[in-house]
C-alpha cells in the first residue's frame, strides 16, 4: 500500500521524529549512567562548552634527568585537592572529576613530594595543563 504524495511525507517526518527521540533518550540513559543522573545530557553538553575542568599533566624526575616513580603530586585550588602518584616512568596525570562554572580560580598550588627528595612547590596558572617538576636530592 502507498501513501499519496502529502502524507507520506507527513508519516516520514513522523517516524524520524520518533527515532530521534529514541536515540537521544539512549544517549541520555548511556551518559547519565556515569554522572549525576538528576542532569540530562543538554545539560551536561552546556556545562562543558561553557565550564572548564582542571587538569595537569607532566613529568617527576631529578636533576640528572631520571624518572622518579610513585611521587605524590597533589593540585589545590579554591576548596579542591587532587592528588595522585607518578608512574615507574615519573609521568603523571591529574584530572578532575567537576567542571568549575561559577567562579573560576586564577591558579593553582601544585605540591610534589617523593622519598629521598625535597619538596617541591609550585603556583600556575590555573589554565596551565604541563609542568614538568625537577626534585632535588634530601640532603641529611
Amino acid at each position: 500500500m502507498t501513501l499519496p504524495g502529502p502524507l507520506r511525507y507527513v508519516a516520514t517526518a513522523a517516524v524520524a521524529a520518533v527515532l530521534a527521540v529514541v536515540f537521544f533518550y539512549v544517549l541520555d540513559i548511556v551518559f547519565s549512567a556515569s554522572r549525576e543522573p538528576s542532569i540530562g545530557i543538554i545539560e551536561r553538553w552546556i556545562v562543558k562548552a561553557t565550564c572548564d575542568t582542571y587538569e595537569l599533566a607532566g613529568s617527576v624526575r631529578d636533576p640528572k634527568g631520571t624518572p622518579i616513580p610513585f611521587a605524590i603530586v597533589e593540585a589545590s585550588y579554591l576548596d579542591e585537592r587532587l592528588t595522585t602518584r607518578s608512574g615507574s616512568d615519573g609521568r603523571y596525570k591529574i584530572l578532575a572529576d567537576m567542571p568549575i562554572c561559577e567562579r573560576q580560580p586564577r591558579s593553582a598550588a601544585v605540591t610534589v613530594i617523593a622519598d629521598a627528595h625535597r619538596p617541591a612547590r609550585q603556583v600556575l596558572p590555573f589554565d596551565q595543563t604541563t609542568l614538568d617538576v625537577v626534585l632535588q636530592p634530601a640532603s641529611y
